[in-house]
């Protein structure tokens, strides 16, 4: 009887197993899905250039500095697509017409750049609109010139509460 008891608790462990391994790969496969459905069509149709595209446009990015004589978006807007056509091969489109919108800069209808500055509330409220429909159809990313840390933590919360955190966010104090 003794040998029953056992057989039948380590059928109900080997039951339980099934059912934990079974709930653990269910959970990563809609994590999966999750992650997919927040891809791009860029990223689904060029996987491989937007990859190239993101990868060399953050260094540029990193490289970038801010003209002193410059305090308007529009003029840091062609500052940088200035600075990008001068350190890249990829084609730069400067406030595009086009159905998910007008990004500031679009760089071979793949990565598309959202430039504030010293944006209000209203304006990064505005931003991230703009940057979730851009999403749709691009990687896209937020360049940000003089945003105080308080606003900047304000907005990666709500991009992050609102599953928008694919959204790149760059600052320039």
């Amino acid at each position: 009887m003794a040998g029953e008891g056992s057989q039948n608790s380590g059928g109900k462990w080997a039951h339980l197993a099934i059912a934990l391994g079974g709930a653990v790969l269910g959970a990563a496969w809609t994590q999966s899905r999750i992650a997919d459905s927040k891809k791009s069509l860029a990223e689904h149709e060029y996987p491989e250039e937007v990859a190239q595209v993101c990868e060399e446009i953050a260094e540029i990015l990193d490289d970038w500095e801010l003209d002193p004589d410059s305090d308007l978006e529009d003029d840091f807007t062609d500052d940088l697509a200035d600075f990008l056509e001068v350190n890249t091969d990829w084609e730069i489109f400067v406030r595009p017409q086009t159905d998910e919108g007008s990004p500031d800069i679009l760089i071979d209808d793949l990565l598309a750049l959202e430039l504030k500055v010293s944006p209000s509330k209203v304006e990064l409220d505005r931003c991230i609109g703009q940057c979730a429909g851009y999403s749709r159809a691009w990687v896209t990313w937020m360049v940000l010139i003089d945003v105080d840390a308080d606003a900047l933590d304000r907005l990666e919360s709500i991009l992050e509460d609102k599953g928008l955190e694919q959204i790149g966010v760059w600052n320039f104090p």
